[in-house]
């Protein structure tokens, strides 16, 4: 039981100052040495007091233990109650602070009542805090102005937010402390709780103090500003791993065309005389170039951006129903149409009052389709000379110049974005209006150029770079951003800001890249993100003569674009890990994108196509830079690779190749996944990934992040519990055998509820067990045999064991005197007592076995696999199968649960999936 009062410490080592609670109503700073010669009856006296005695240089700090609940708190409504008073929260008293963040967007947010504070003098912040699960959030000490205004730090002359970051180990009650000077025109104080946007964590604070402090204790007591990284969506904060890549341009050295000076970052050209040359001579390109200039007319005549649209959240441009994608047409919601199809072919009904999210989400893809469009009429002004065009694109950047302030102030739109949603689509928006630009900046004039710097590029180089201070995929894009804003100024100081820095585009590329040179989220979406958030600026910079500032990172990304191509399944797919939006194929299309800045053979071939025409091959042809004579669609080769780097491995052995997701980097799009796997058989996809809808969709949070929808050990039907980046414990590819374990699956001392749909917690979430688990994977002959081992780490504690697993095809029904003999199981049993995530299984059936169980699987191109299911050692289980969800929607899949009918502390399983036969 919690103490409900703080107690005298019988001896302290030394004779500093101490700040003693007696009750939460009574504080005071005495020395030791004082407090030892305290009479008892003194002592008792002050214990009995209802008054309170304020330490010297102790700010007035009201409710600061919570015991008056959250009074002279402020929780707004954006808080979305993630913070509350609570018991379980409290540390001294009844009371404490209760941060529960599950959203994978928005942060929480509580603030103290306004204290006293003067400009110039030093305050110091203690507190109380320990993280139940997940991380990623702070407290801050801010200032006020006298009209009670936030004063916010000058980062132009060095200036940081004061905050101490919570971290993510500190699972027992820590005490913390935090100290800064207050800035000119401070009046007011307060302390601010909040978690990190997109980042998920449970955690509890109590017992806040602010006291005026000596200078000195800024020093002693800094800011963890810039010192850390909190993740982006959802997750743990803590330092970046080093990534070491020593030597970037041998790597995949096979597979790129190093140019005659060198090197594989090849200067790019832009001759648009020969290009006018070439269509003058070619029937092709001049049929290409007059549909680009019809294509120009035709959108510059129908599509105009508007001061009055605020930008969504493309996330939100879904199907309310099925979570399936819309499609986007250039029909204004509302005005032009009352429906948009899915891709499922669902017919949603919008505009701007009805599904006013997906309005505003058409409205955000708009303006980044805008401008790229702006930027390729640029192109049809440089090839064809015609002012007209070169006109309309600088008055869309008047447009947005003089209405930038305008913006900024939406109903849902995210702090830190005015053009866009949220700070990412801004640097989108921002790249492609800098793209535009470049070629009629000559015509616009000085007065034009000053004008767009003044109120559009400059503003928006200050907004990218007041937020994700760490290492991440939108940090990258805003630091290029930045700098491609810089080189079309020529702004040295600006450049040289978005370059450097512990958090500048160097440090985002050269410690987001694995060594493996995948990005360090692991969403193989983000190896091509991260390439098309440079390669703009890659180019701008060779062009200009400026490739010296940033050859060793134009390398690095090159090398992540080439990366997914060596662990590729033969049906051109390539593994899932994280929440990706759809299964990701290769080659990617910024081999041909990109031949100009990074020369492959594949891309000068796709470059070349007759049907993949560019301005860029146009004014720079892949036919005429050197090594273009090696252009072929010819693939690398996939072998085995250990990837720890990143916690994958992959194992290709005979018929089988098998990708294995053991661990992870940090919580960033995490899933429920560690341990998961995917395979194929000679060339047929046996399981696979199949990544997550829109994260505005609902069923993002409540099944497709979950354990449920991966090949995983379930505990009381739930998976991973916390990121964690495993331990491999064997990697033998020859013996095609890989296994690997996670001891922190599920950490102990965790006892928060998931906020996925528990009527009644099992007692396993209730007591706070951790659980450890592992897995082996064995390439054996024709055979794929999978052991995995789960165990409570609490011996006194048991729940129901079992794991999933999905197929890619369909279980044959049972044959005459068989020992796995199914029966239809509604919706509700199958749910019952479990969570929401279950509920997403259609067409249920349960069979009631001992020991083992056999099914065959007749996947699409009619090859047969036997799946065999045993609990070592023995024991009653009971074997799910459903129709589970796949993507796009309604994709199903052959989906299986097992979970044995006893509670146990610890289990082990074997799965063995075997060729029985081929159909037809």
């Amino acid at each position: 039981m919690r103490p409900r009062r703080k107690t005298w410490p019988r001896v302290f080592p030394d004779s500093t100052p101490r700040l003693f609670t007696v009750k939460k109503s009574l504080r005071l700073t005495l020395p030791t040495s004082l407090i030892l010669l305290l009479p008892r009856a003194f002592l008792l006296l002050l214990l009995a007091a209802p008054f309170c005695l304020p330490a010297a240089g102790l700010l007035p700090f009201p409710n600061s233990g919570f015991e008056e609940g959250a009074a002279r708190w402020t929780i707004p409504a954006a808080d979305k109650g993630m913070s509350r008073v609570a018991p379980e929260a409290a540390r001294t008293g009844k009371l404490g602070l209760l941060v529960v963040d599950a959203d994978t967007q928005a942060g929480s947010s509580a603030r103290s009542d306004f204290l006293p504070a003067k400009a110039g003098e030093t305050y110091r912040l203690d507190f109380h805090a320990r993280v139940v699960e997940g991380g990623g959030i702070a407290v801050y000490l801010q200032f006020y102005d006298a009209s009670r205004k936030l004063i916010r730090p000058d980062s132009s002359s060095g200036g940081k937010e004061l905050l101490r970051v919570i971290p993510p180990g500190a699972k027992d009650w820590t005490a913390l402390t935090l100290a800064g000077t207050a800035p000119a025109e401070t009046a007011f104080a307060a302390v601010w709780v909040h978690s990190f946007s997109g980042n998920r964590v449970t955690a509890h604070f109590d017992d806040f103090s602010v006291s005026a402090a000596p200078v000195s204790a800024a020093s002693e007591f800094p800011t963890d500003a810039g010192a850390t990284r909190p993740s982006a969506t959802s997750g743990a904060v803590a330092p970046v791993p080093v990534f070491p890549k020593p030597d970037p341009e041998k790597v995949f050295a096979g597979f790129k065309i190093i140019q005659p000076d060198g090197s594989a970052y090849r200067t790019p050209r832009e001759d648009w005389e020969g290009a006018r040359r070439r269509v003058a001579t070619d029937p092709a390109w001049k049929t290409w170039t007059d549909e680009q200039r019809a294509a120009a007319d035709a959108w510059m005549a129908r599509n105009r951006d508007r001061a009055g649209w605020e930008a969504g959240w493309n996330h939100d441009f879904i199907s309310p129903a099925s979570g399936a994608w819309l499609v986007w047409t250039e029909d204004v919601p509302g005005e032009e149409t009352g429906v948009i199809l899915s891709h499922s072919g669902e017919k949603v009904a919008v505009s701007g009052s009805e599904n006013p999210k997906i309005f505003r989400a058409w409205v955000g893809a708009f303006r980044k389709r805008h401008a790229l469009e702006m930027g390729k009429i640029a192109s049809v002004y440089q090839f064809t000379g015609d002012k007209r065009y070169a006109e309309w694109v600088c008055a869309q950047l008047d447009f947005y110049a003089d209405h930038y302030n305008s913006w900024g102030k939406g109903v849902a739109q995210r702090k830190n974005s005015h053009l866009g949603y949220q700070s990412l689509d801004d640097a989108v928006i921002v790249s492609r209006l800098v793209e535009a630009a470049r070629p009629v900046f000559d015509y616009a004039g000085p007065v034009r150029r000053q004008a767009w710097l003044d109120k559009l590029f400059r503003p928006e180089a200050e907004l990218l770079g007041r937020t994700y201070g760490f290492i991440h995929n939108i940090a990258t894009w805003q630091r290029a951003a930045q700098a491609q804003i810089a080189l079309l100024y020529g702004d040295e100081g600006l450049l040289d800001k978005a370059m450097g820095g512990p958090f500048g585009l160097r440090a985002q590329i050269d410690r987001g890249v694995t060594g493996d040179y995948f990005w360090f989220e692991q969403s193989m979406g983000y190896n091509d993100f991260i390439v098309m958030a440079t390669a703009p600026l890659f180019t701008f910079a060779g062009l200009i003569g400026r490739q010296d500032r940033i050859a060793r990172e134009a390398t690095i990304v090159q090398n992540l674009m080439i990366a997914p191509l060596y662990i590729r399944f033969p049906d051109g797919t390539i593994p899932n890990p994280a929440d990706n939006g759809g299964r990701p194929r290769v080659p990617s299309g910024w081999f041909a994108r990109a031949y100009r800045i990074w020369p492959t053979p594949l891309g000068f071939r796709h470059a070349a196509k007759s049907d993949e025409r560019s301005w860029s091959a146009l004014v720079d042809p892949p036919e005429q830079i050197a090594g273009f004579e090696r252009a072929s669609d010819a693939l690398p080769e996939v072998t085995s690779r250990n990837m720890e780097s990143t916690r994958f491995a992959l194992l290709r052995k005979g018929p089988w190749q098998v990708f294995f997701h053991y661990g992870q980097l940090l919580e960033s799009h995490r899933q429920s996944e560690a341990l998961n796997w995917s395979a194929s058989w000679n060339g047929t996809d046996i399981s696979h990934d199949p990544g997550n809808v829109g994260y505005g969709a609902q069923s993002t949070q409540w099944y497709y992040r979950r354990g449920l929808n991966h090949n995983v050990p379930l505990i009381d039907g739930e998976g991973q519990r916390t990121w964690d980046p495993g331990k491999l414990v064997c990697f033998d590819p020859e013996a095609g055998i890989v296994e690997a374990g996670q001891s922190r699956y599920w950490p102990a001392g965790n006892t928060r509820m998931p906020p996925w749909g528990w009527e009644n917690a099992p007692e396993s979430l209730r007591s706070g067990t951790g659980v450890k688990a592992d897995r082996r994977l064995h390439i054996d002959g024709d055979a794929l045999v999978e052991e995995t081992g789960v165990a409570l780490t609490d011996p006194a504690v048991t729940a129901r064991l079992g794991l999933s697993l999905h197929l890619q095809g369909k279980m044959r029904p049972s044959q005459a005197g068989s020992e796995t003999v199914f029966r239809p199981v509604s919706a509700a049993e199958f749910a019952k007592g479990r969570t929401k995530t279950f509920t997403y299984w259609q067409d249920v059936q349960a069979a009631s076995c001992r020991d083992r169980a056999s099914v065959d699987v007749e996947f699409a191109d009619g090859v047969v696999m036997r799946v065999e299911f045993a609990v070592t050692g023995g024991g009653a289980f009971t074997l799910y199968q459903g129709s589970s969800p796949d993507l796009p929607p309604p994709a199903r899949r052959a989906g299986f649960y097992l979970e044995l009918d006893e509670p146990r502390a610890a289990a082990r399983f074997m799965t063995v999936i075997r060729p029985v036969g081929k159909t037809g």
